[in-house]
């Protein structure tokens, strides 16, 4: 069985409710998010999201009008998003502890969309994911929807040269498999997560009964170079921000994007 040991010590000192707000490229990996799922989501849908950490997207969902069950693993994140419905009454969002790939405690074909927005990248072998997909699948409904993030590998790799932090070539070949469990990399957060490619993640997908979407970059180029967003000035980054809005899905972008998102469909 996974050990989530290390997954809940990242977690422990780290907020990500604040993440997606804290800079210009966090919060357009959060507006891009948001702007894609708002395609395939009516009105009052029914919503679980599964590693809700802080609840930053189930809180928003829950205040646009749907029924949003929002779930993590992680005891400090649970408590957090309680403490978070109650400053702010959000009472109507359903909050529990559960695990992404065992979700006993919700009924087949119960939700119209189900939001695997964190977990996927913290699965660190196929047989997990395949296991939090097979349970993706069960809960959500004959032609719904489940959104899954993952974290680019490409963009990973140049974030430790880019930090430089030196990756032996044997941790560059660990890299590349669908089973690396190594927590020796120069940077904690390797050691917890798992970084794929575009055409690896559909793949998954399709092996688990899903059929692909839509598949956009929620952050672009962004990620390489924050400072320069950060440098613009608001309406240039608006008009920026509206530009990447237009193109996050087309091929060349899920290249370049350190976060990306693939919205498939119960086939």
């Amino acid at each position: 069985m996974m050990d989530h040991t290390l997954v809940a010590r990242h977690y422990e000192s780290f907020s990500e409710g604040p993440r997606l707000q804290k800079s210009r490229v966090r919060r357009l990996e959060f507006d891009t998010t948001l702007h894609v799922l708002d395609k395939y989501m009516d009105q009052r849908s029914v919503v679980i999201e599964l590693g809700a950490g802080h609840g930053a997207y189930s809180f928003h969902l829950s205040r646009a009008g749907h029924r949003v069950t929002a779930t993590d693993l992680v005891d400090v994140n649970v408590a957090a998003m309680l403490a978070l419905a109650k400053e702010k009454g959000l009472d109507a969002v359903d909050i529990q502890q559960a695990d992404a790939m065992d979700l006993d405690g919700f009924n087949d074909s119960s939700h119209d969309a189900v939001l695997c927005l964190g977990p996927f990248y913290h699965l660190r072998t196929r047989e997990f994911r395949r296991r939090c997909l097979f349970e993706c699948r069960r809960v959500v409904r004959d032609g719904g929807i489940v959104a899954v993030a993952y974290i680019n590998r490409v963009f990973a790799v140049n974030y430790l040269l880019k930090a430089g932090k030196r990756v032996t070539a044997d941790q560059y070949e660990s890299l590349m498999q669908p089973d690396d469990e190594r927590i020796d990399y120069p940077d904690e957060f390797f050691n917890v997560a798992h970084f794929s490619t575009p055409e690896a993640v559909e793949d998954e997908l399709r092996s688990c009964g899903f059929t692909i979407v839509e598949h956009a970059g929620t952050d672009g180029i962004g990620g390489f170079f924050p400072e320069i967003l950060e440098g613009l000035d608001e309406d240039a980054y608006q008009d920026f921000r509206s530009y990447h809005l237009k193109t996050c899905g087309q091929y060349s972008h899920r290249g370049a994007s350190s976060h990306c998102l693939v919205i498939a469909q119960k086939a």
